[in-house]
Formats: structure tokens, sequence, C-alpha cells
């Protein structure tokens, strides 16, 4: 099993494609095997656009679920994403805890990752939970 550290950064690599540039990311180092990295490219826009939508409009404790298409002769990947309450912090501004449960086939990888709301509205990573 993968550790927790390494999982999370997994998904921080994926996220790196979905979230802008000023996106805290972990190195990856060697290791390129999550699940995460099997969504597609094409698909790097519409996950981005899930990941904001759960974030600004998601219900505490309500799962959201997004599917990517098949990379080719592959499976999608199914990512149910399910946001916690809204915090409001004096450093941080408005942060939301958003858990991960990621699948593809058999494989099955979950993390939380705490999001700050920026003054432009963007998100950014702020954490590890």
């Amino acid at each position: 099993m993968k550790s927790p550290l390494f999982q999370a950064a997994a998904w921080l690599a994926v996220l790196s494609l979905a979230l802008p540039a000023s996106a805290q990311l972990l190195p990856l180092g060697r290791r390129n095997d999550s699940v995460l990295l099997h969504i597609p490219a094409k698909d790097a826009a519409a996950f981005k656009a899930f990941i904001a939508q759960t974030l600004n409009t998601g219900q505490p404790d309500v799962a959201h679920e997004w599917t990517s298409s098949a990379a080719s002769g592959g499976q999608p990947v199914k990512v149910l994403l399910t946001p916690g309450p809204a915090t409001e912090t004096r450093s941080a501004g408005r942060c939301r805890l958003l858990s991960s449960q990621v699948q593809q086939r058999a494989a099955h990888e979950s993390w939380k990752i705490w999001f700050c709301q920026q003054a432009n509205g963007a998100w950014k990573i702020s954490g590890l939970d």
C-alpha cells in the first residue's frame, strides 16, 4: 500500500493540470502510478471545472461524482469529491476541506486536501489533512 503522503502527492500532481499554476504542489519524484494519472489530458478542463464547482457550490458532506472519458484501451476514472463546510480564517480567508475517492477498475485511492479561496475567486491548495 502506498503511503498517505505519496497518495496526496499524486493527487496534487494531477490537480496541477486542473488548478492554477499558483497551486502549491508536492513533488512526485519517480512514482507515477496514481489512478488520477490515468485521467486523459483532454479531460483536464472538465476536471478543473468539476473541482471548482464542487468547492464553490457543493453542499457540505454531499458527494459529487465525475467520470473521465476512457483513455485509449482503458477504463474511465471515477472521482467522488465531498466538500466540508466552509471555514473562515484570518490568514487564509474562506477554506474548505475536500475529501476525494478515486476509482479505476479495482484500484481505489482517497485523500483529504484543504483549499482556500483567493481574492480573485480561484481556489488554491493550502494543505493536507
